[in-house]
C-alpha cells in the first residue's frame, strides 16, 4: 500500500495546494497499481475530510496534532507499505521509524524553500538521507539541499507546483474596472503577513509608494493576507504617510481572491525568501505582470523583462522606478501579462505537476531495497 503523511491540505497557502495536488496523484497512482493508498494529515481536525482536486475525490485522515497518535497508526501499517511519502522535511524521522520495521519501503520526501536553505539540525539531516527521492519546486532549493542537508543531487527531483484548475478558468473582470475607474491604478500583494515571513517585501512596497503617488496621485496598494505582522505593517504605513494608500483587506479565497487578482494593474512581491511562490503564478494566470524579489526560486517563476520584473530585496528606489515604468505604459503591461498568461498554461498546470510527480512514483514501482 502507499501511505501519505502531510501536515496540513485544508488551509490556502501554497503548502496545502501542493498537498492536496499531491495527494490527488497518489490516490490516483494507486487506483492503477490496484493497491490501497492511505492520506494522513497531522494538522487537520480528527476525523475523515473529503477534497475536491480537478473533479477528482481525495480521502484524508486527519488527526488534531496528534502526533502519537498518527505515528502509532502508521507503524500498524508500516510492513505493508511498498511506498511512504512525507509531506515536509520535520517529518523526516517517520522514515527513519518505518525503515526500521520494514526496509523496504520506498521513501519520497517533500520540501518547499527556505525551511532547506541552512542546514537542519542534525537528527533531521540524517533523516532525511534515508530518503529515496526528494522534491523541490527550484533548481535554487534543489542546489541549497544538496549544499546544506549533504544530499546527493541525483536523489533531488525539482518538481514545480501547479495552479488549481479553478485558477486558469476563471473569469477576467479587469475592463469593467478599469472603465468605471479610469484614474486608478491598483498595485496586489498577496502574502502570509506573519513575523517569520517578514521577508516578504511589503514594507519595501509602503516604502516605494512615497515615490510613486507624486506621478500618480490614485494609486492604491491592496495587501490580501493576515497575520501577526499585520499591526506593524499598518504602523508603517502610518507614519510613512501612504496609510489612505495601503488597504489591508484580510485573507481571501475563491472569487474574492479571484477579484482582486482581476482587477488589479501590477501584482508586486518583492520577496527575499520564496521557495518557488505560488502567489505569482495565480497573478499570471490572470494576465497580470508581477514583480518579484531576485532570489529564492522567484527567478525561476519571473522571467525578467518578459512575464515580469525582479528587483532586489529592500531596494524601494528601483522597485518604485520599475513600477512608476510600468503604469506609465499600459502596452507593456499588458503584453507581459499576455507572456505571463502563456507561461501558466505551458508549465504549471494540474497535468504538468502529475506528469513529474507519476515519474518519481514510477522510480518506487522499479526500486528494490
Amino acid at each position: 500500500m502507499i501511505l501519505a503523511i502531510l501536515t496540513q491540505l485544508l488551509g490556502v497557502g501554497g503548502i496545502e495546494r501542493t498537498g492536496r495536488h499531491t495527494a490527488a496523484v497518489l490516490e490516483a497512482y494507486a487506483r492503477e497499481l490496484g493497491m490501497p493508498c492511505r492520506i494522513y494529515s497531522l494538522n487537520e481536525p480528527p476525523g475523515t475530510h473529503e477534497l475536491r482536486v480537478g473533479g477528482s475525490g481525495v480521502t484524508i485522515q486527519g488527526f488534531g496534532r496528534n502526533k502519537i497518535q498518527l505515528i502509532t497508526s502508521a507503524l500498524k501499517y508500516a510492513r505493508n507499505l511498498n511506498m511512504l511519502y512525507l509531506g515536509h522535511p520535520r517529518l523526516a524521522p517517520l522514515a527513519c521509524l518505518l525503515r526500521v520495521v520494514n526496509p523496504r519501503i520506498y521513501c519520497v520526501m517533500a520540501t518547499y524553500g527556505i525551511e532547506v536553505w541552512a542546514p537542519l539540525p542534525l537528527p533531521y539531516r540524517l533523516c532525511l538521507k534515508v530518503a529515496n527521492a526528494i522534491t523541490t519546486p527550484s533548481t535554487f532549493s534543489a542546489r541549497k539541499i544538496a549544499e546544506c542537508q549533504g544530499i546527493p543531487s541525483q536523489r533531488i527531483v525539482v518538481i514545480p507546483p501547479a495552479l488549481d484548475p479553478e485558477f486558469t478558468h476563471r473569469k477576467d473582470d479587469s475592463h469593467t474596472t478599469a472603465a468605471s475607474k479610469p484614474q486608478v491604478k491598483t498595485l496586489l500583494t498577496v502574502a502570509r503577513l506573519v513575523s517569520s515571513d517578514g521577508y516578504k517585501g511589503v514594507d519595501t512596497v509602503i516604502y516605494a509608494l512615497r515615490k510613486i503617488i507624486p506621478g500618480f496621485p490614485n494609486v492604491q496598494y491592496i495587501v490580501v493576507g493576515d497575520g501577526d505582522d499585520k499591526p506593524k505593517l499598518m504602523q508603517l504605513a502610518r507614519e510613512s504617510g501612504v496609510a489612505d494608500r495601503v488597504h489591508f483587506v484580510g485573507s481571501k479565497s475563491g472569487d474574492e481572491l479571484a477579484h482582486y487578482y482581476s482587477t488589479c494593474d501590477i501584482f508586486v512581491m518583492p520577496s527575499s525568501g520564496e521557495g518557488f511562490g505560488m502567489v505569482f503564478l495565480e497573478a499570471m494566470s490572470f494576465g497580470k505582470p508581477v514583480i518579484g524579489g531576485d532570489h529564492g526560486g522567484t527567478p525561476e517563476v519571473i522571467d525578467d523583462g518578459v512575464t515580469g520584473f525582479l528587483v532586489k530585496y529592500g531596494d524601494d528606489n528601483g522597485l518604485a522606478r520599475l513600477i512608476l515604468a510600468l503604469l506609465k505604459d499600459e502596452g507593456t503591461r499588458q503584453m507581459l501579462g499576455q507572456e505571463a498568461r502563456k507561461r501558466i498554461l505551458e508549465r504549471y498546470t494540474f497535468q504538468n505537476f502529475r506528469d513529474r510527480l507519476w515519474a518519481v512514483l514510477l522510480e518506487g514501482s522499479r526500486w528494490k531495497s
